[in-house]
């Protein structure tokens, strides 16, 4: 399997192409699993956002040494919520850092990098016994695969899912699961989730072209 990864320092900066970033590491005990209503712990940005931002979010330790997945609710321009998600495989953690980074919602390009930063749902069934959701990427923009990192943006499956690709990664099109686990029942039919996404041209460096001053 291929994975693409973005990666940022802790903190808030205007990075080339105008796209505004702030990123940290939260450690969170709350769990969520299938069937529970979700809940998570409160991140308050160092400076709100102008609209709603895109977040990208992964567990950054594996202290369980099982599985265990992330999870992000309730995105507002100057907060969000953060946990961890055992989904219906009764897996526990006693506590994990979940790294996340919030991006202006933006597509461009300067004289360096294309990029395309976005959510989206499209209202259908998106598990992987359903259709996958299509993330379609502007023509132009990439002459290769792009580094695309998707994460579920806010969750509405009580059953608990995460975001997994489903094959297609070319330079127009990037299709993702709402993926299940199989514990419980072998079906992983899941309603549509939102996605958030990020997509740069291949080994972009992301220079900062300001950083947010310090308090």
């Amino acid at each position: 399997e291929w994975v693409s990864y973005i990666v940022v320092e802790s903190g808030r900066n205007t990075l080339e192409g105008g796209i505004v970033v702030e990123a940290g590491i939260t450690h969170s005990t709350i769990i969520h699993r299938g069937g529970q209503p979700f809940d998570g712990h409160s991140v308050q940005f160092d400076e709100s956002f102008s609209s709603t931002p895109v977040i990208l979010h992964s567990l950054m330790t594996h202290n369980n040494n099982d599985f265990m997945a992330s999870l992000v609710t309730n995105v507002q321009t100057n907060s969000f919520k953060v946990a961890m998600e055992a989904a219906e495989t009764s897996k526990n953690s006693a506590g994990e850092g979940v790294g996340w980074v919030a991006f202006s919602s933006k597509t461009g390009s300067t004289g360096d990098f294309s990029f395309v930063i976005g959510t989206g749902n499209d209202g259908n069934s998106d598990g992987v016994d359903n259709s996958p959701f299509v993330i379609n990427l502007p023509l132009g923009y990439f002459s290769d695969s792009p580094d695309i990192v998707v994460s579920l943006y806010g969750t509405r499956g009580k059953d608990g899912s995460w975001a997994r690709g489903a094959g297609e990664w070319i330079n127009t099109k990037q299709t993702v699961y709402a993926e299940e686990d199989q514990i419980l029942q072998p079906e992983r039919g899941h309603i549509w989730e939102p996605f958030a996404w990020a997509a740069f041209t291949a080994n972009t460096d992301l220079v900062a072209a300001a950083s947010a001053p310090e308090r």
